[in-house]
């Protein structure tokens, strides 16, 4: 799992009172689209520093950011109030369950990499002796929350899947997308402007990236099980 500390954000400890959440994970959403899939991993972080001056200002005035955890398009986790904090995220389950919500709106499809990301993060709670359960904000309170769409994965159970490689890629799912994208009469490859090209290509060095650090995380704990056996 690709993690990133609240430390690198330049926040300090969570003001958050204690909690053991011990359950599973609840899904969330933005309630609005952000476009973060099209953009590079620097504008995620953006997303989540704005997200949490959002939710300690006059708007909300709560002690932190609202979610133990946020999963982004290009298959990082960030880290909000962590481990062992109470949220304010899912009335009645805020301190029973952790949340992570997938920094995006109704119109968004979820990335391959982000789903991977809940599913990592899932993985990584259980291995610390948090429950299988996955939920969706609505399963706690009236809301739209997480949209229509996740809440569809929470239910046919794909989140509770166990994490897959990164290039294990649905080649019908992808052909299905580039369909829907040609149906609704999107620019084609030879209209799309240079600043276009360019952001994308930046999404998919940020991808790629992801990937060759999951790689060497891999190889790294293939070596050091090596070691331990030549000891």
């Amino acid at each position: 799992m690709k993690l990133v500390k609240r430390s690198e954000f330049g926040w300090g400890s969570s003001g958050a009172s204690y909690a053991k959440p011990a359950r599973g994970l609840v899904i969330h959403y933005d309630g609005s689209d952000q476009g973060l899939a099209g953009k590079p991993h620097s504008a995620c972080v953006t997303y989540w520093k704005n997200t949490r001056r959002f939710h300690v200002g006059s708007a909300r005035q709560w002690v932190d950011i609202g979610y133990s955890f946020g999963a982004c398009p290009h298959g990082y986790v960030l880290e909000g109030r962590g481990l062992n904090r109470a949220q304010a995220a899912q009335p009645t389950g805020n301190t029973t369950f952790y949340s992570v919500t997938l920094m995006g709106g109704p119109g968004e499809e979820p990335t391959l990499e982000q789903i991977n990301a809940v599913r990592e993060l899932r993985a990584w709670l259980m291995d610390k002796g948090v429950g299988p359960l996955v939920k969706g904000h609505r399963d706690f309170f009236p809301t739209s929350c997480p949209g229509d769409r996740l809440y569809q994965l929470v239910k046919d159970g794909t989140f509770g899947k166990a994490p897959t490689e990164e290039d294990d890629v649905d080649v019908n799912d992808v052909w299905h997308k580039a369909q829907i994208k040609m149906n609704k009469g999107e620019e084609t490859e030879s209209e799309r402007s240079p600043a276009a090209v360019l952001q994308e290509l930046e999404t998919e060095q940020d991808r790629m990236k992801v990937r060759l650090d999951n790689l060497n995380g891999k190889l790294d704990a293939i070596l050091d099980k090596l070691d331990a056996l030549t000891r």
